[in-house]
C-alpha cells in the first residue's frame, strides 16, 4: 500500500514566510519606535535639568536685584566712572533693566535681535565692617583682610546711604577710593558730585559695611560651538557664561505701574516700579522631534524681594 508525503504544500510555504516577515516587520518598527521614543524623552529630560539649573540661578539673580545692603537704604550715589559714562553694567538704574528687542550689545557681544535681554545689580558676597575711614585720604580700613583687587566694583553702606565705586587700590584690609580712572571723585556723599577731586565727601562710620557690588547681564547669542543659540549670564565685565545650550528665544515682562500690569522693557518708565519678571523660554528642539514652539516654552514669574 502506498502512503502519501505529509508536510506543506509551496502555498503554504509561501503564506507562512509573508506572514512572518509581516510579523517581524511590525515587532522592529515597534522596537525601532520604541527606542527613538526613549531617546527622545532622555534627551527632553536632560534638556529640562539643564533648563531648570539655569531657572534656579537666574530667578536668585532677579530675587536679589536692587540688594544695597545695610537695611537696603533708598538713598544711593554711584560714583564709578563707568556709570558718569553711561555704560549699562555699570548703572544703578534701581539694580534693575531689561532691554526689549534687539538689545543692545553686552560685554562686546550682540544679542541675538528677535530676543530681548535683562540687567541686574545687587550686593553680594562677605560683608566686611568699616574699622576706620579717612574720607580726606579716599582710604578705608576693614575688620579683615578683603580679597578685593584694584578695579573691583564695590558698594559701601550704613543705614542712610549707600555709595558705588571702584576699588582705586587694595592692600589687605585697606581698600581706597580715590578720584582719576576709576572714579569721578573721592567723595562717597549724595548727591553725586563729579569734579575730578574730592566731590561730595562724606565720613562713613564703624557701622558701615563694604561688599562686592555684582552686574549681570542675560541674554540669548550665538552657541560656543556656533551650532545654535544659548541662554547666557555675563558677570561685570567679564566674559559670558554659557548658561542653557539651546535656547532659542528669551521674553521678558515686567510687572510695574499704578496698576501692577505686565509691561515690556521699553514701556517701563520707572525701574523702581517693578515688582516682578515674567521669564519665557523657548527651547530647541532634540534632533529628530517635531515639537510645537507652546510645548518648548517655558514661562516662570519671579518676585523681587528688595522693594519698598
Amino acid at each position: 500500500m502506498t502512503q502519501k508525503a505529509s508536510g506543506f504544500t509551496l502555498t503554504e510555504l509561501m503564506i507562512a514566510l509573508v506572514l512572518g516577515l509581516f510579523l517581524t516587520g511590525v515587532t522592529l518598527s515597534l522596537y525601532l519606535s520604541g527606542d527613538k521614543t526613549s531617546q527622545l524623552n532622555q534627551q527632553l529630560t536632560t534638556l529640562n535639568e539643564a533648563t531648570r539649573s539655569g531657572y534656579t540661578l537666574l530667578a536668585q539673580d532677579i530675587r536679589r536685584a536692587g540688594y544695597s545692603g545695610c537695611g537696603n537704604s533708598v538713598r544711593l550715589v554711584n560714583l564709578s566712572l563707568n556709570a558718569v559714562a553711561g555704560q549699562p553694567w555699570a548703572v544703578w538704574n534701581l539694580g534693575i533693566q531689561g532691554f526689549e528687542q534687539p538689545a543692545p550689545a553686552i560685554n562686546g557681544v550682540t544679542p541675538e535681535p528677535n530676543s530681548d535681554a535683562l540687567r541686574l545689580m545687587f550686593a553680594a558676597g562677605r560683608s566686611y565692617a568699616v574699622v576706620a575711614h579717612d574720607a580726606a585720604a579716599a582710604s578705608l580700613q576693614l575688620n579683615a583682610d578683603t580679597g578685593f583687587v584694584a578695579g573691583d566694583l564695590l558698594l559701601l553702606c550704613d543705614e542712610t546711604l549707600s555709595s558705588i565705586f571702584v576699588a582705586s587700590a587694595v592692600a589687605g584690609d585697606r581698600v581706597e577710593h580715590q578720584a582719576g580712572v576709576v572714579n569721578c571723585s573721592s567723595g562717597l556723599g549724595f548727591p553725586r558730585l563729579c569734579d575730578g577731586t574730592a566731590g561730595n565727601i562724606r565720613q562713613f562710620s564703624t557701622n558701615a559695611s563694604l561688599m562686592r557690588l555684582d552686574s549681570v547681564s542675560w541674554y540669548v547669542a550665538t552657541s560656543a560651538d556656533g551650532l545654535t543659540l544659548s541662554l547666557y549670564r555675563a558677570q561685570d565685565d567679564a566674559e559670558a557664561e554659557e548658561v542653557v545650550y539651546g535656547v532659542e528665544d528669551f521674553q521678558l515682562q515686567f510687572l510695574a505701574g499704578p496698576d501692577d500690569v505686565w509691561q515690556d522693557a521699553d514701556a517701563i518708565a520707572d525701574w523702581a516700579e517693578v515688582l516682578a519678571v515674567r521669564v519665557s523660554l523657548l527651547l530647541q528642539p532634540p534632533a529628530g522631534a517635531e515639537l510645537a514652539p507652546a510645548s518648548r516654552t517655558l514661562s516662570y514669574n519671579i518676585t523681587l524681594r528688595n522693594r519698598g
